[in-house]
């Protein structure tokens, strides 16, 4: 078989993975497609998730821009998901140090070119490994005097025209550059803003201004994409009209549109923050309803913070059960790489995958059908064929979409390489970005996978993924773009299997498209 050398099919792959990022998956998926909201729940392609979640609010501190580490992310990513996690919620900027264009006055006139590139890599990352991401926007910590700019981002909410800024200027290009990736699933505008409101370390800001804020940037995101917006508020008190302490709900409807006068200045879901010390005075949110919690419950509501230990006196085990039975959307533990004292994915790891085996269908909602161009339903191979002794064949063994999937079977007595190709595919473009699903199982002698096209003229553009990369007994979704220069009509695309030995066993191919 006539291709160019693993040397350049692997750059092509790299490339391709620092590049442009994909659009939603078929109109038939579910786990994958952009996550919705109905009622007091969150949806994806039609069907219910629950957010099995976690805090990943930084590797480096200010990373995007900073000191980013795209092998320590994308590991990361493959161990959130390997242990049941399908979302994390992660701090964009730490303290405002690094990415973000701002001068002393508080005007901000954008990013920096390394903040995009670290963004592109990490939200391609959550498009590869599958896990959804909550991006924190900022932080009370850029408020505080404990670094050298605090004062800029004072300043940038003294008045509606800096505040004007920092929408226009970097929160809008930053919607616009990602709302086509539907694994950004929803955008926390700040990070606890109760401190910046009551710590004179952090400017004890008036809650009109951090409230014009919020506004405008929900205005913003609003009408601009389907990205869902949170602030994740510290303490319950004030996120409720009714608990201990209370003054209002400083993120209602109302009192949003009171300093923004457009439907569109909300957030869509709520996601406070709960700790142990909160215990005497607002109780153990996971052992009780929303309602009982003091919030509104006339959206989904998502404990957005809490310690990856377990609540007091319970497990973190018993406290996702709990929240998922009280009327909770999401639970997402602080954090999943232990930053502080508060546990990391040792202690989370078995509650997510608990909940995930109890909930498998929740946490990875599955497909109703299949529109991919390629589905293999009703028994259909729709001519794919097996090479260099490859047997393939439609199986209901299982499917990503639908009820048919490709079965590639090998039967290896050494190292082989297998493909199962479609010659003359119509429809096939250049400057085209194709996902396949790949379902893989453990213990297998399988060196890597690679889907692949091959251009009119020869020309091998495949995204080479070696099989340690690979979440076992689940389905992975990889992704391949033609150059815009690619010759066309295309020769052929398909799927390439290398085992390491002998090995008899099969994997599954899906809903290509």
């Amino acid at each position: 078989m006539k291709k160019n050398s693993r040397f350049m099919s692997l750059c092509l792959s790299l490339a391709m993975l620092f590049g442009a990022l994909v659009l939603p998956s078929s109109a038939g998926a579910a786990y994958g497609d952009r996550i919705t909201i109905t009622g007091t729940n969150f949806y994806a392609g039609g069907q219910q998730i629950f957010m099995n979640g976690a805090n990943t609010p930084w590797n480096s501190w200010n990373d995007f821009g900073g000191s980013f580490d795209y092998t320590w992310w994308d590991n990361h990513f493959q161990t959130l998901r390997n242990n049941g996690i399908n979302s994390t919620r992660i701090w964009i900027t730490c303290d405002g140090e690094v990415g973000i264009n701002i001068n002393s006055s508080g005007v901000v006139s954008g990013a920096t070119t390394a903040h995009w590139n670290n963004l592109d890599s990490l939200f391609q990352i959550a498009q590869n490994r599958g896990v959804y991401v909550m991006a924190t926007l900022m932080s009370f910590d850029h408020f505080k005097n404990t670094h050298t700019n605090y004062n800029s981002w004072r300043n940038m909410l003294s008045t509606n025209a800096n505040i004007d800024s920092y929408v226009n200027n970097y929160l809008i290009p930053f919607v616009n550059r990602y709302k086509n990736n539907p694994w950004l699933w929803s955008i926390d505008l700040m990070n606890e803003p109760d401190w910046v409101y009551e710590d004179a370390a952090a400017g004890q800001i008036a809650w009109a201004r951090l409230q014009t804020y919020f506004a405008k940037a929900a205005v913003a995101i609003h009408q601009n994409s389907n990205i869902l917006t949170t602030v994740g508020l510290g303490m319950v008190k004030y996120n409720s009209a009714t608990q201990s302490g209370s003054t209002g709900n400083k993120i209602s409807d109302a009192t949003l549109q009171a300093q923004v006068s457009n439907t569109l200045a909300k957030v869509d879901f709520y996601s406070p923050h709960y700790y142990g010390w909160q215990d005497p005075y607002f109780g153990i949110p996971f052992y009780m309803t929303p309602t009982a919690f003091g919030i509104v419950h006339d959206r989904p509501v998502v404990i957005g913070e809490s310690p990856a230990l377990g609540s007091t006196g319970h497990t973190i085990t018993s406290d996702f059960a709990n929240a998922y039975t009280n009327g909770y959307a999401g639970v997402m533990p602080w954090t999943s790489n232990g930053v502080d004292a508060n546990g990391s994915i040792t202690n989370l790891g078995p509650a997510t995958q608990a909940f995930r085996d109890a909930h498998y269908n929740l946490v990875f909602p599955p497909a109703t059908g299949d529109s991919a161009k390629f589905n293999f339903e009703n028994n259909s191979l729709q001519s794919f064929f097996g090479r260099n002794g490859l047997a393939v064949s439609a199986s209901t063994d299982r499917a990503y979409a639908g009820s048919y999937s490709l079965k590639m079977t090998s039967s290896a007595t050494g190292v082989a390489t297998y493909y199962a190709q479609l010659d003359n595919p119509s429809g096939l473009s250049a400057n085209t970005t194709l996902t396949f699903r790949v379902w893989v199982p453990s213990g297998a002698a399988i060196a890597s996978i690679q889907p692949y096209v091959q251009s009119n003229n020869w020309t091998w553009y495949g995204n080479y993924q070696t099989y340690a990369s690979l979440t076992k007994n689940a389905w992975n979704t990889i992704t391949l773009t033609t150059p815009s220069g690619a010759a066309t009509p295309m020769k052929n695309i398909g799927v390439e299997l290398v085992t390491t030995g002998a090995w008899s066993g099969s994997i599954y191919v899906d809903s290509i498209n």
